[in-house]
């Protein structure tokens, strides 16, 4: 069956186009568990975020993120992107949105997960429900953690 134009596990794939993650329907999106951007935040020290608080240059309170390099509060790129903005003039592009609790780079131009985020995404999360998010990080991130301080 050579003519057989099925590529199979001996069998190389043609020349067609490749199939990219982003052009499917319904995918999901990883988060980094690393940029190099979680090296310039200065020590998180998080008490307490009031996740209702409007951005700092229009007002509006729809959808706002934190910036965790300064705590400025401003608005998303989906109102007056102020926070982008800032992330562009300042150089903070690590922020926090106070909708889904996720952590943008602007740096990475990606979402980002670690340990090190903890303290805010706890702090929006008490402010956002009453209560503490499961810490899911596991004993490994905790030693990555403590390596980096």
């Amino acid at each position: 069956m050579e003519d057989d134009p099925v590529p199979g596990p001996s069998k190389p794939r043609s020349s067609s186009p490749e199939l990219k993650l982003a052009d499917l329907e319904g995918f999901a999106i990883y988060p980094l568990s690393w940029c190099p951007h979680l090296e310039l935040l200065p020590p998180q020290d998080h008490q307490q975020i009031n996740i209702k608080q409007p951005c700092s240059k229009c007002n509006d309170a729809k959808e706002n993120w934190i910036c965790l390099h300064c705590e400025k509060i401003l608005c998303s790129r989906y109102v007056n992107s102020h926070m982008v903005d800032h992330a562009e003039e300042e150089f903070h592009v690590l922020t926090l949105s106070f909708s889904d609790l996720s952590v943008w780079c602007y740096g990475c131009d990606n979402y980002v997960d670690n340990k090190l985020l903890y303290p805010a995404k706890n702090a929006a999360h008490r402010d956002k429900f009453g209560e503490d998010m499961v810490d899911s990080y596991g004993e490994e991130n905790q030693q990555l953690t403590i390596s980096l301080s």
